[in-house]
C-alpha cells in the first residue's frame, strides 16, 4: 500500500498565525491547504504568500467553487497554488470549466463531495470530466451535530480517481481510514488547535506508518 500524502488544513482567519502554524510544520507535511476562511479572509494573496515562504510543498486553495469555474481556477493557479477545489454540488460544466483550466496549468482540481447525499451517483455523472481527486468531506457542523464518520469510503473503493478523506480526522481514526487506501489523508485541527502542531504532526506521521507496517 503507497503512503497517502499528509495534508494540513489552515482552516483559519489570520495569517500570520496560519503562516506560524504552517512554518512549524512544514517539514513533515506534503500539501499546505490555504482553508476557505482563510481565503475570505485575506484574499488570494495569501497563496501567493504560502507559496513563496514553501516553494516545495503543494499549496492547496480550499475554493470550494460553485461557479465560474475556469475564472477561480485562474485566479488560484496564477496567484501560486498546485492545487484548488471545486464543490461535487456544483454544476457538471462549472467542474468541467475547471478541470479544463487546470489542464492547462498542469494543475489539480479536487471536488468535494461536501454536503452532497447521494454521492456515488454524483461521482458517476463526475468522473467523465476528468478531475484529480475526489474529496470525501464530513462537514465541521456536521461533524458537531452527528459526529464523524468514514461509512461512505467503501462506496468510492472502486473508482480509478484518487480518493481525498477529510473531517475531524485523528491518530486513533488512521487505522480505519488506510483501509480504503487513500491518496491524500486531510487533517485540520487535531493539528492547528494543538499546543504543539508538530508533534501533532509526528503522532499523525507514527500512526501512518504503524498502520503501513
Amino acid at each position: 500500500m503507497r503512503q497517502p500524502l499528509l495534508q494540513i488544513a489552515l482552516d483559519l482567519i489570520q495569517a500570520d498565525v496560519a503562516l506560524e502554524i504552517a512554518q512549524r510544520i512544514a517539514s513533515k507535511v506534503d500539501i499546505l491547504e490555504i482553508g476557505t476562511p482563510l481565503l475570505k479572509a485575506v484574499g488570494v494573496r495569501i497563496i501567493t504568500d504560502f507559496k513563496a515562504k514553501f516553494p516545495d510543498k503543494l499549496i492547496l486553495a480550499d475554493t470550494k467553487t460553485m461557479d465560474v469555474g475556469a475564472l477561480e481556477a485562474r485566479l488560484a493557479f496564477n496567484a501560486g497554488a498546485d492545487m484548488m477545489t471545486v464543490c461535487a454540488a456544483a454544476p457538471l460544466e462549472t467542474i468541467q470549466s475547471a478541470t479544463s483550466e487546470a489542464q492547462r496549468w498542469h494543475k489539480d482540481v479536487v471536488v468535494d463531495f461536501i454536503g452532497v447525499k447521494d454521492k456515488r451517483t454524483r461521482a458517476l455523472e463526475i468522473v467523465p470530466l476528468s478531475p484529480a481527486y475526489f474529496n470525501l468531506h464530513t462537514a465541521i457542523d456536521v461533524q458537531k451535530t452527528f459526529g464523524k464518520s468514514f461509512r461512505e469510503l467503501a462506496e468510492f473503493r472502486d473508482f480509478q480517481i484518487p480518493l481525498v478523506v477529510a473531517g475531524g480526522i485523528a491518530p486513533e481514526d488512521i487505522p480505519e481510514l488506510m483501509k480504503y487506501q487513500p491518496a491524500i489523508i486531510v487533517v485540520g485541527s487535531f493539528v492547528t488547535r494543538a499546543k504543539d502542531p508538530f508533534m501533532a504532526v509526528m503522532a499523525l506521521r507514527r500512526a501512518i506508518e504503524d498502520a503501513l507496517s
